[in-house]
């Protein structure tokens, strides 16, 4: 009886473990459908009188596939180490809102056919999926750098014409933390997102 009651734990897992593998998507399958599902917002959501709906709806897709803490602890770069647990834990919070807005503002007036998705690299546990975004007949460069963590592939940089976010912010945020400190970072995001 025991042995049988082993064999049948051991299927399971294995089971458990295939469905696992299979239901998490690759990096450029998860990109894919989420733009799906930003473009579908933004046809549902059309015009600016409801630019905070369409905003909203938007922030709950990418929720789960940026990944908010690794961007903010890497566009602080050295300084993540010399803050405290709690001035990380409202860093990461008010970045996360600032890097959300940015991001879509570049992204919420696309329309289907407008963002291709041209190829994926996988070197694990990094990824980067290369997509072109026509705009008003200009073609532009939209990169995400991905990472493998437990929940899947998760996006940690967003390269908008060969500009990475995180570095950009990186580059403004060590200078503002040279002159004013930390306090005076958090200061100026607070504001910043406020506004």
């Amino acid at each position: 009886m025991r042995m049988v009651l082993s064999c049948c734990l051991s299927i399971l897992l294995m089971l458990g473990g295939a469905a696992t593998s299979v239901a998490e998507p690759g990096p450029r399958s998860l990109v894919e459908t989420t733009i799906d599902e930003l473009v579908t917002i933004v046809n549902k959501y059309p015009g600016d009188d409801v630019e905070t709906t369409r905003r909203a709806e938007m922030r709950k897709v990418i929720e789960p596939v940026f990944d908010f803490s690794e961007m903010a602890k890497r566009s602080l770069g050295p300084h993540w180490r010399n803050a405290e647990v709690g001035e990380r834990d409202e860093f990461v919070r008010i970045f996360s809102d600032l890097l959300a807005t940015t991001y879509l503002k570049k992204i919420e007036k696309i329309k289907d056919g407008q963002v291709e998705v041209k190829r994926e690299r996988i070197r694990e546990p990094n990824a980067l999926v290369q997509t072109t975004v026509t705009y008003k007949g200009d073609v532009f460069p939209l990169d995400y750098k991905m990472l493998a963590t437990n929940n899947g592939w998760r996006v940690y940089d967003v390269v908008i014409e060969n500009i990475g976010l995180v570095k950009n912010y990186r580059n403004e945020f060590s200078g503002i933390i040279r002159r004013e400190k930390f306090s005076g970072l958090l200061k100026r995001l607070k504001e910043k997102t406020q506004s």
